[in-house]
């Protein structure tokens, strides 16, 4: 395989996967937690197609890798933190069975009862009747 000698080409490739892997970073740390499942893979991709035949991959690629995989990581820590604060703080906990009566009609206990006895699905703690 003959390796390409000029690096514009492929560089263009490179700072595109740099600019997606930021987008998706700004969007995990304000806590969009959708964007960084769909950015970082797109930026990782990228960032290695902008190597090409080049011998090394630019140094934005890498980066681009890097800050993709932070914003990964990032992204499922917000989440982790939102579950637990949601299961362990009483005040944010009625807070959302308020705003979800406000909007549905009806608390996210209720909502939760109703789907189990709708589908007949059994807890582990439950007993049958």
């Amino acid at each position: 395989m003959e390796y390409v000698k000029s690096e514009t080409k492929h560089s263009k490739t490179a700072y595109r996967a740099l600019t997606i892997s930021g987008l998706s970073f700004l969007s995990a740390v304000f806590g969009l937690v959708i964007f960084p499942f769909f950015l970082s893979p797109i930026a990782m991709i990228f960032s290695h197609l902008s190597k090409g035949r080049l011998k090394a991959r630019h140094f934005a690629a890498q980066l681009a890798t890097v800050i993709a995989i932070l914003a990964y990581i990032i992204n499922i820590g917000m989440i982790a933190y939102g579950v637990y604060t949601f299961q362990n703080d009483a005040y944010v906990r009625n807070r959302v069975n308020t705003m979800l009566e406000n909007v549905y009609g009806m608390s996210l206990d209720e909502y939760t009862e109703m789907i189990i006895n709708e589908t007949k699905v059994m807890l582990p703690n439950q007993k049958s009747e």
